[in-house]
């Protein structure tokens, strides 16, 4: 039977709702928010019967947009987190994951926690929504030719993404690809190295320390493709940051350049549209009257400050600017995504 109170008016039987049916509501509510999905199938056995399994690697059952958010405490490790939808504002509180236990965090992917086993090689992704886990085959091979540094370093050493061809028909037509990216380290034969990684509209994108912008093709052989390649020189000791946008008209990419010198005690800061098309970058004057984008060593968040009014709009805040704010005590919500986009919860 259905849970009291949820299956509709007195008298109804909602568990004999058609299942075609039943899988069209469910697809519906998955298009708002995957927690939807999972409530919906919640109510009774025969919506869970006729809706697909979100416990499975899927590009419809990715967790896109939530964030595990620290402990008040930067250096407590604790058994429960907090769960903040980024784009929503919806949240979810006191989430237990036993499942992060014995891994140490080396990423994010859609949404998805890449962990690596601390006795093997083997990865790890956790849907922190349903807890669903996908061991990926053992990287040995992979990792035998990379330093102990690389393999142990938080820092740029990693990327994670998911590409899954871009549109709803492809996503449902096929799993999605998981792509695991290895910065070469400094003294290495590489002369660019990438700087950050972004998964967008199902595909995968690379920035480099030359400020280029690339992504990953699969077919006929998986391979980096430019999307943009600087004709000139750019500044000397600048990062070149991917970040998800609030146009989604647009390619909903922009570049955060942020340019140190010695002259300087900050960083100058400037912001492109990535025009994917056009193969072009388009120097921005906001980053969005509503938005606020948090820079970490392993991805950026941006936010809208219409959800968060307590986060101060048209910002960036990276980890290149994180000494000035106080991590000890209480902390308020723009300390935790700034947190969260350099760090994964402790508790590994």
């Amino acid at each position: 039977m259905c849970r009291a109170g949820i299956c509709g008016p007195v008298g109804g039987d909602w568990t004999k709702l058609p299942p075609d049916l039943a899988a069209e509501i469910g697809g519906r509510r998955l298009r708002f928010d995957l927690t939807e999905y999972t409530h919906f199938r919640a109510v009774c056995k025969p919506w869970r019967q006729s809706t697909d399994d979100p416990r499975v690697l899927h590009s419809r059952f990715l967790p896109r947009d939530w964030v595990v958010l620290r402990n008040h405490n930067f250096f407590e490790e604790t058994r429960c987190h907090h769960l903040l939808n980024v784009a929503t504002g919806a949240s979810i509180v006191g989430v237990a994951l036993p499942e992060l236990s014995g891994h140490r965090p080396l990423g994010y992917a859609e949404g998805l926690l890449v962990l690596r086993n601390t006795t093997s090689s083997g990865i790890r992704l956790l849907n922190p929504l349903t807890r669903a886990v996908t061991d990926l085959p053992d990287i040995s091979s992979v990792l035998a030719n990379a330093s102990n540094d690389a393999l142990d370093s938080a820092y740029f050493s990693w990327g994670f993404g998911v590409i899954d061809g871009g549109s709803a028909a492809a996503a449902a037509a096929s799993p999605a690809t998981v792509v695991l990216l290895l910065r070469e380290l400094a003294g290495g034969a590489a002369k660019v190295t990438f700087q950050s990684v972004l998964s967008l509209h199902g595909r995968f994108y690379v920035s480099t320390s030359m400020g280029d912008v690339l992504t990953v093709e699969l077919h006929p052989e998986p391979r980096l493709v430019y999307v943009i390649r600087q004709a000139t020189t750019l500044p000397a000791m600048s990062s070149y940051i991917l970040a998800p946008s609030s146009n989604d008209a647009a390619a909903g990419m922009i570049m955060v350049r942020a340019s140190m010198s010695d002259e300087r005690e900050h960083p100058d800061v400037e912001v492109f549209e990535v025009d994917v098309d056009g193969r072009k970058l388009i120097p921005m004057t906001t980053v969005g009257a509503d938005r606020a984008v948090f820079i970490g060593s392993l991805r950026a968040l941006s936010v809208s400050t219409r959800l968060f009014p307590s986060i101060a709009a048209n910002a960036t805040r990276g980890s290149f600017d994180w000494s000035e704010a106080s991590f000890f005590g209480p902390t308020n919500l723009d300390v935790s995504l700034a947190c969260c986009a350099d760090f994964l919860p402790g508790t590994m």
